[in-house]
């Protein structure tokens, strides 16, 4: 409440005081003074009551009105009608003491005096808060009395009126010391009750701040809890929330079936649209997922069915059900493959979806270790690839054991160029005009602890898939090398027969290849001329064909020779055969071998193909001696087969 509103509520309080006291004094001096003596003063009784009680009814007006509009300041009128009934009743004491001194008695004109200096001295204190106003009521009791009784011709009343005045200074210094200090305690109030509203709005801002900071923990925790638990990208379970998931099973038995669900070459896709909109495609996938996987729980009775992004491109899905409820869900699956691997519309794109997909299914009153029912689910999924990918296969026994088998050789290859179970078989190579060996053929052999010997067609594939390629890549070349390298001059040849070594695409693209093969013929003595370089077709995929072409080119420029294997078998073509930096071209012993006339239609187009591009001619695979002379007669370069020499640890030139 503000300061002027303060002093009129003090101003309304002790008014209706003064209104009271003001009354008693007019009844009380009607009772002193004879009234017949004077019939004037009927009068004046009347008028001052009846002022007294407007004034009455004036003040309980303002204070109602005070009541309902707390903090809005009084109108003026309210004011000004107060202020001039307190001076209205001031004059009409002044005016009763001006015509009734020269009437009345000693004993009457003592009592009026007495009334109007207690009047006038009850203002000092009642108010108090009327600084002007309180004044001129003081005044206009005393001023015009004093005047009366100066001009009365009475000395004695004459030095009442001189003392009067003087009463009158005093009062004047004491109503302006009572508004001084009622204005301080009025401050006071004020600057207490602004100091307690600010306590309170600081303690309720403080209330305010720490609900909201709750509030926000509370949400924080809830988004943290949220991001723990789902992938910010798809907003679906992610591994943690997948696995901490409550699967409530109770106490029936139940049948869970898990999907693992990998998205084929979606790297292609990223590389080809960019990752944003590769993104756009996991979302979209992942609507389209969380959608179909309800369609499917409602179909197959399924109670719940958590969905997860397991990984890059990896989703996983957990359907359960009770026993009761479990049918032949293999036709449900396949209508969620197609609707998965429908077309999306990705901006401008229209992108179509290969996905393999891994099924374990199994029956139990607690369910499995999730972990361990996953790992069965991506057993599956790794056939599916295998057998070509877009393929839906569930998890069997034999696919376990399978698995096992490839995890236990993967994990040994990473340590066998080690611990002396890889060995090197060298196969000769003859020319086929002088039947002399031109080179020996560096064939990688490897001997399991558990498993025996290992077919090259199974470790290698395992090692391409793994980071063990490099590593026996290069333990392959240094032994090769080390060895060729003490081979000794046959009698008429030039030189030391020549050493061949297989060499993969990983190898080939890796960035520093033609450096590492540079220093590994420096250290072991091994001139690059006398070193070839066998590669597949694969170098002619599109993915591969700068940095293999680049890689290539540098061991080229090296000397060492390059040998396209298998030919015929692969990704062959024209132009992209032109690119390379080749020497020679090895027929695939699946044509040898048969030497049917479709067979030597081939033969006879890789050699005319050969010549063009003057490049040599290799056959494989060579196992009897008619073959030989056919080959020798369509115009072949060099041999190779068990008929002219088997795979041997330690050659003999």
């Amino acid at each position: 409440m503000s300061y002027s509103l303060r002093l009129w509520r003090e101003n309304l309080n002790n008014h209706t005081q003064g209104i009271v006291v003001n009354a008693a004094a007019v009844i009380g001096l009607s009772c002193i003074i004879d009234n017949h003596a004077l019939p004037w003063l009927h009068g004046w009784i009347a008028g001052a009551l009846l002022l007294c009680l407007l004034r009455y009814a004036l003040e309980r007006y303002s204070l109602r009105d005070l009541l309902r509009h707390p903090q809005r300041p009084p109108p003026g009128w309210q004011r000004g009608l107060l202020a001039a009934g307190l001076i209205g009743s001031a004059l009409m004491w002044s005016l009763n003491a001006a015509y009734g001194l020269p009437h009345y008695s000693a004993n009457e004109k003592f009592s009026v005096m007495i009334i109007i200096s207690a009047l006038a001295g009850g203002a000092t204190g009642t108010l108090a808060s009327m600084r002007i106003i309180g004044k001129l009521y003081i005044a206009s009791l005393l001023l015009p009395t004093c005047l009366a009784m100066w001009l009365s011709g009475d000395d004695k009343l004459a030095i009442l009126a001189v003392l009067g005045i003087i009463f009158a200074f005093i009062m004047f210094n004491s109503h302006a010391n009572n508004f001084k200090l009622l204005s301080n305690t009025l401050s006071l109030s004020s600057d207490k009750e602004a100091l307690i509203r600010q306590l309170s709005e600081k303690n309720r801002h403080i209330s305010d701040v720490n609900s909201h900071l709750e509030q926000r923990i509370q949400e924080r925790t809830q988004a943290l809890e949220f991001l723990a638990n789902h992938d910010p990208l798809t907003s679906l379970l992610n591994r943690r929330g997948f696995l901490s998931y409550s699967y409530a099973s109770g106490t029936d038995l139940r049948h869970q079936t898990l999907i693992f669900i990998d998205l084929d070459h979606f790297k292609d896709i990223n590389e080809g649209m960019g990752h944003e909109h590769g993104d756009q495609l996991l979302q979209a996938f992942s609507q389209r997922l969380s959608h179909e996987v309800a369609k499917l729980a409602h179909y197959v009775g399924a109670s719940d069915h958590p969905i997860c992004r397991w990984g890059g491109d990896e989703f996983v899905l957990c359907l359960l059900r009770a026993v009761d409820q479990h049918d032949d869900g293999r036709a449900h699956y396949r209508q969620l493959h197609a609707a998965l691997s429908a077309s999306y519309h990705i901006g401008p794109h229209q992108v179509h979806l290969g996905l393999s997909m891994g099924i374990f299914e199994s029956i139990t009153a607690t369910l499995p270790q999730m972990q361990a029912a996953l790992t069965c689910a991506d057993i599956a999924t790794s056939e599916a690839k295998k057998n070509g990918r877009g393929q839906i296969s569930f998890y069997s026994e034999a696919s376990y054991t399978l698995q096992r088998r490839r995890l236990k050789l993967t994990q040994a290859l990473a340590l066998a160029h080690q611990d002396g179970s890889l060995h090197l078989l060298y196969q000769p190579i003859y020319t086929a005009d002088t039947s002399q060996i031109a080179s020996y053929e560096a064939l990688l052999r490897w001997r399991h602890a558990e498993y025996g010997n290992i077919v090259p067609d199974e470790f290698i594939a395992l090692a391409e898939t793994s980071n063990a390629i490099q590593t026996i890549g290069r333990w392959v070349l240094e032994q090769a090398c080390r060895q060729a390298a003490s081979w000794p001059t046959a009698p008429g040849q030039p030189q030391p027969p020549r050493i061949a070594i297989n060499t993969s695409i990983r190898q080939l693209v890796q960035p520093g290849y033609s450096d590492l093969v540079s220093a590994t013929l420096q250290q072991c003595g091994l001139a690059p001329q006398r070193l070839i370089i066998e590669v597949t077709e694969s170098v002619l995929d599109e993915r591969n064909m700068d940095r293999a072409s680049a890689s290539l080119s540098a061991l080229h420029g090296l000397g060492v020779e390059i040998h396209l294997d298998d030919f015929g078998t692969g990704y062959s073509s024209l132009s992209r055969l032109r690119q390379l930096p080749l020497d020679a071209l090895k027929i695939d012993k699946s044509f040898v071998t048969g030497m049917d006339d479709k067979s030597l239609t081939v033969i006879e187009a890789a050699l005319l193909i050969a010549r063009r591009y003057g490049l040599r001619v290799v056959a494989e695979g060579v196992e009897s001696e008619q073959q030989i002379a056919t080959l020798r007669a369509m115009g072949v370069d060099e041999l190779q087969g068990y008929h002219l020499g088997r795979p041997a640890p330690l050659p003999t030139p």
